[in-house]
């Protein structure tokens, strides 16, 4: 009689999830607190720790029984103090915890641990072109390369995997493609909706944009266009909201040098609430960006009802599909005419909407922690192998 072998049951692991790299909750934050959450609600064997600063906890503090918070002391207005605690403190307690594996959202991933034994998430690689600040930008190349060294790559999208196998000579089957998933909005009510917009002195009808305000997010071509568009309907307004980067970019100075004082709005960091309430009553959204390795806000703008415009580079057509409206980010007149076309256009309008419930339905928050969590196994049993 032949022996079966029974195939092995994969043992309870102990993963480790570095949060230090957040600094506010945009972007990769949202990213990982949503893969947070949507872990803890499929995976009750495994154990997570997960590292992170005071000022963070609060915004991913889910309360799943196999999570445990360790709050590390950082500073996270000191550069010197970040670099200390995300590379020499961070090793320093995933040897205590004796940690399976380290995911981390990004590539600011503590150097002095084996590689072999992290998962790192590469998003895009855009920031690699700004060379504006000469140590920061070699710092991240060092990560970058640290990261591409990394057990697995997880990337979010089919460009930002061409991005990487351009950038290094790595074997393909290493990078693995999970696309990021719509984010849980708390929805305010119409009381809250009001008092939100009252807050801000924001009267309808206006466009919006929220992200970080930066150059990359094309902010300054959006408000020439708005200028263009606005010289034709002066009763509408554009509210740009999200934390702003004045050392490099002066968003205030090219809103006063077109005489836009009075017709655009920055609110600067808004809560998950008010972020809901200034999309759900908006005209459209608004995300003309020149380089995105997914673009998670179209899905968000979508998964509330609202019409979408946005850039035809990049990520951007893979994510949006045809539920949006494209514009070449580079054409100040063509993003002015899509601005005037959504507004003019309730038919149009309706049809977005319309196609944009259509398009989330692609991005499953269950897919997405399923085969991260297939990683980290993958990873974990190929290293006792080795």
């Amino acid at each position: 009689m032949p022996l079966i072998l029974k195939k092995p049951e994969n043992k309870k692991l102990k993963i480790g999830v570095n949060l230090l790299v957040l600094y506010e909750l945009t972007g990769i934050g949202v990213y990982a607190k949503n893969l947070l959450d949507n872990l803890g609600k499929i995976d009750n064997k495994n154990q997570f720790l997960i590292f992170v600063s005071e000022k963070i906890f609060p915004e991913v503090a889910f309360d799943y029984r196999n999570f445990q918070y360790i709050k590390i002391p950082i500073n996270l207005n000191s550069q010197l103090l970040k670099f200390f605690a995300q590379q020499i403190l961070l090793p320093l307690y995933l040897i205590r915890y004796k940690c399976d594996i380290l995911f981390t959202p990004s590539t600011l991933m503590p150097l002095f641990y084996p590689s072999k034994k992290q998962v790192v998430t590469i998003h895009d690689l855009g920031y690699l072109n700004n060379k504006k600040k000469k140590f920061k930008h070699f710092y991240l190349k060092i990560l970058t390369q640290k990261a591409l060294r990394s057990a697995r790559i997880i990337t979010i999208s089919n460009f930002a995997k061409s991005e990487i196998m351009k950038f290094a000579s790595i074997p393909e089957d290493k990078i693995k493609i999970i696309y990021r998933t719509v984010p849980f909005i708390n929805i305010p009510t119409t009381a809250e909706e009001q008092k939100i917009l009252s807050k801000f002195n924001i009267k309808n009808p206006y466009f919006f944009y929220v992200g970080i305000i930066e150059q990359s997010k094309n902010i300054e071509n959006l408000i020439k266009a708005f200028k263009i568009f606005n010289s034709k309907y002066p009763d509408v307004h554009l509210i740009l909201a999200g934390g702003m980067r004045p050392e490099s970019f002066d968003v205030q100075k090219i809103i006063k040098d077109l005489n836009l004082e009075e017709k655009i709005i920055l609110p600067g960091f808004i809560t998950e609430k008010e972020k809901a309430a200034l999309y759900k009553n908006s005209i459209a959204f608004l995300f003309p960006s020149l380089h995105e390795g997914f673009g998670l806000p179209v899905l968000e703008g979508q998964s509330l009802g609202v019409p979408v415009l946005t850039s035809n580079v990049t990520s951007l057509p893979e994510v949006g599909g045809d539920s949006v409206m494209y514009v070449n980010p580079y054409d100040v007149d063509d993003i002015a005419k899509g601005m005037e076309r959504l507004f003019l256009d309730e038919n149009l309008r309706k049809q977005l909407i319309e196609k944009g419930f259509q398009n989330i339905k692609r991005f499953t928050p269950e897919r997405e922690a399923k085969e991260t969590l297939e990683i980290f196994q993958e990873v974990v049993n190929r290293g006792n192998r080795e």
